[in-house]
């Protein structure tokens, strides 16, 4: 049998392991050098590795009771590698997003007067402080008044209050923009398996209470390190 038809094969195949082996060498080298050019701009640019977002629909008679919430959070922020975003809209002030620093807020941006019961607009601001603090995991508190599971309107299966305006939990679930690693809901009733169902694609972790809440809401000085822990993870 003539060997040399598989010794030219075997050749070509050599040559061509040879030639992919450069070119994985060469993207290797090339990725090596784009990471060490991103490190050059600085820590201060490394994405965090989550951003929470408070969203507070305050504009009710608990008003006064966020902005002692947002005191609690502020003491409880652990800063590196972390966003805390509040959004609050008081019955004493405007719409407004704020940044959690150590030893108090930076107020980010200032809105004219908007429903934050309102789906499009929840939908919209979400999406807004997502664009604006990009992180690897996101999480999310809901904070208001809420009636768990009749129709809003009969004073249930809602959640919020602005001026007797509440939003559906159906709503709500739909306006959300992505699957969060996970939902608190600071408002009464939301513990109930009809609104877990109702947030089944959203989140794989919820927090809440079956019952009535007290008008200071959760103990954040207590709770909030949880909200950095990686393993509430989707």
């Amino acid at each position: 049998m003539n060997n040399t038809p598989y010794k030219k094969i075997q050749a070509l195949l050599n040559a061509t392991q040879v030639s992919v082996a450069i070119i994985n060498c060469i993207s290797i080298f090339s990725a090596i050098l784009l990471v060490s050019c991103n490190k050059i701009v600085g820590t201060d640019d490394i994405q965090p590795y989550r951003t929470v977002i408070v969203y507070m629909a305050a504009d009710n008679d608990l008003s006064d009771d966020a902005w002692k919430n947002i005191s609690e959070i502020q003491k409880a922020y652990v800063g590196k590698g972390v966003n805390l975003i509040v959004f609050i809209d008081s019955s004493d002030d405007l719409p407004q997003i704020l940044q959690i620093e150590h030893g108090g807020f930076r107020r980010i941006k200032t809105f004219h007067e908007f429903s934050s019961v309102d789906a499009i607009h929840f939908n919209h601001l979400l999406i807004s402080i997502i664009d604006m603090y990009p992180a690897a995991s996101y999480g999310l508190i809901l904070w208001s008044h809420g009636t768990s599971w009749l129709p809003a309107g009969v004073q249930l299966r809602s959640f919020g209050e602005d001026n007797g305006r509440q939003m559906d939990i159906t709503t709500l679930a739909a306006a959300l923009p992505v699957k969060f690693d996970f939902i608190l809901l600071d408002a009464c009733l939301m513990g109930s398996v009809e609104v877990a169902y109702e947030l089944r694609n959203k989140t794989d972790f919820i927090i809440a209470s079956a019952t009535e809440i007290i008008y200071s809401g959760f103990p954040y000085g207590q709770v909030m390190a949880k909200h950095w822990d990686m393993r509430l993870r989707k």
